[in-house]
């Protein structure tokens, strides 16, 4: 499945190469531009992103790198 990009998110299948579904490269160019948004028109200093996931096996997974690329932003 191609990844798709809409106003709503990104959907696409877990695997293959950046572009043809959802890879973790893909998932932390995504989260670390929300991160990156969210910090520059915020202006609360502590910024919190609340990160849910449903029960695909795959979700934990993308939880994970969300999770671990979000921790990496955190460092101001």
């Amino acid at each position: 499945m191609t990844l798709i990009k809409s106003i709503s998110g990104i959907r696409g299948t877990i695997g293959g190469g950046a572009g043809e579904g959802l890879n973790p490269l893909d998932i932390v160019k995504f989260t670390s531009a929300y991160a990156t948004l969210i910090r520059k028109t915020c202006k609360v200093k502590s910024n919190k992103i609340v990160v849910g996931r449903d029960a695909r096996i795959s979700g934990e997974m993308v939880k994970n790198v969300v999770v671990g690329t979000s921790w990496e932003w955190d460092g101001t």
